[in-house]
């Protein structure tokens, strides 16, 4: 009986070690991508380029973690795993906000977290990360690539990136489009583990943003202090209503830490 059982304990770690996976460790945290283009990006070019969630020794970071807490819970708390982030309006910073979100999302071994970029007339996603894109979401949405061929790993354990691409002038008719709205749903229901982070363009200046907001589960602002006025900001919030409102990111503060979330 003793010799039996040992051969049973034996199989059964065979079979793990098979999976790549032991009792102690999530599926998660070692992941090996087969169809996702990988490209490792050094750690210098990430902090010159201001992505700095994924460091411990940054002090700015555990802003992106505290925000991380909060969001994870709001949005476990609604079953909701797709995010958009916009801003009243440009230059506020909003895509630097998202790419830290979503790094900061990623460093937790309990979801994967796609970020789609989904500004077609000023993306920024794939430069933050200094990415040179092969294809982008406008190609997909112009029927010139498929889903897989868009995302890159850029060497941070569990996130994929989809690069943006800029439109010829039809930019809100695509993010409203069949295709738009496919991509949204196969990516939402395809790993229950997986959080998608999607940075849409300013809420003001052009109707991009609410052709594709009422398909997210929710939404976050990104205020720029010193730039948006109170009535650019309520406005703004009024426009993103069409989906829930997780809150705002107060960004660019005068304060010793640069960014803040909100209720």
């Amino acid at each position: 009986m003793f010799r039996l059982q040992k051969a049973l304990e034996k199989a059964k770690e065979k079979r793990a070690e098979i999976r790549g996976n032991t009792p102690h460790m999530s599926p998660l945290e070692m992941i090996n991508y087969s169809q996702t283009r990988v490209v490792e990006l050094p750690r210098e070019l990430l902090e010159k380029n201001r992505i700095i969630a994924g460091f411990y020794n940054d002090p700015r970071a555990q802003v992106f973690r505290t925000l991380r807490t909060k969001i994870i819970q709001k949005m476990r708390s609604n079953n909701w795993n797709t995010l958009a982030i916009t801003s009243p309006s440009e230059e506020g910073g909003k895509s630097l906000i998202a790419c830290n979100i979503a790094v900061a999302l990623a460093m937790e071994v309990n979801q994967t977290v796609l970020l789609v970029d989904l500004n077609l007339r000023n993306p920024t996603v794939a430069s933050n990360f200094g990415l040179q894109p092969e294809k982008t979401i406008y190609d997909y949405l112009k029927g010139r690539a498929q889903p897989a061929e868009l995302m890159v790993n850029p060497g941070i354990e569990r996130l994929v990136v989809v690069p943006g691409g800029v439109a010829e002038g039809n930019s809100s008719e695509l993010l409203s489009s069949p295709r738009m709205k496919a991509f949204i749903r196969e990516t939402k229901k395809r790993y229950k583990s997986r959080i998608v982070i999607y940075d849409l363009p300013a809420v003001l200046p052009t109707d991009d943003a609410l052709s594709v907001l009422g398909d997210m589960d929710a939404a976050l602002l990104v205020v720029s202090e010193g730039q948006n006025t109170r009535d650019e900001i309520e406005r703004a919030r009024d426009l993103i209503s069409i989906t829930n409102v997780m809150g705002s990111v107060l960004n660019k503060s005068s304060e010793k830490v640069a960014s803040s979330a909100q209720e």
